[in-house]
């Protein structure tokens, strides 16, 4: 009796941590994960290509380990794992009110990776270009059929001059270039020749004396009087 009244205290004291859990895990598992781009992007790129005959239970883990993971990076709220898969075993088989995303996780992936599959190995393209020659465009077309068929009777490109193989060999062992001038690396200064003029500057205008300026021209810049007015001029010319 006391110990089956011990007993169901301590469930009684545990229930409420156990009951909050639950209802974390089911708000975790309703998220959206199927319609979440991002995340399935991701989650693609962790999972690689499955292939028939993957290991599902590694799969599984890498999905839930993601789903962690970005669970707290967009809501901030750590998801004990150790916890979640306890809670999940513990859950019976047939109740599927807060079910694990995972497994259908990994089977929208698969379906969208065979449905690439299937796309890329039948492209939509018409009946003509799928019964055109293939080309390879970063292939040289051919001129002619004579130019056609001197290519293949040689069998090889044709060789290059000799004299070209002559440079190459040059350049590359160090050697003078035939027919190239070496010119030196040196600036020769002829005599007699100095970066300053032996020259005088000639004076400015304003730096010339009153002498200097009537020596040269005789006139002034400076007029001392103004000019007489068209009145005046009249008026002399009559008296």
């Amino acid at each position: 009796m006391d110990n089956t009244t011990t007993n169901s205290g301590s469930d009684a004291t545990q229930s409420p941590s156990s009951n909050s859990n639950n209802a974390i895990f089911a708000k975790f598992d309703s998220y959206p994960w199927g319609r979440d781009r991002p995340f399935l992007q991701g989650l693609v790129a962790m999972l690689g290509p499955l292939t028939p005959g993957y290991d599902r239970q590694t799969a599984l883990g890498i999905s839930l380990q993601a789903r962690i993971w970005w669970y707290k990076s967009r809501l901030d709220i750590q998801i004990d794992r150790t916890a979640y898969e306890n809670h999940i075993q513990q859950q019976p088989a047939k109740d599927s009110s807060s079910p694990c995303p995972d497994p259908s996780l990994l089977t929208q992936i698969q379906e969208i990776q065979e449905r690439m599959a299937a796309v890329a190995a039948k492209p939509d393209l018409p009946a003509w270009q799928l019964q055109a020659p293939k080309v390879d465009p970063n292939k040289k077309a051919e001129d002619g059929v004579s130019n056609h068929q001197s290519s293949s009777a040689a069998g090889e490109d044709a060789p290059y001059p000799a004299h070209f193989q002559a440079i190459i060999e040059a350049v590359t062992m160090g050697k003078p270039v035939p027919g190239v001038r070496e010119i030196p690396n040196t600036v020769v200064r002829q005599p007699g020749i100095t970066p300053v003029g032996k020259m005088q500057a000639p004076k400015k205008p304003w730096e010339r004396s009153n002498q200097e300026q009537r020596q040269e021209g005789g006139v002034t810049t400076t007029e001392l009087e103004f000019p007489p007015v068209e009145e005046d001029v009249a008026t002399t010319t009559t008296a």
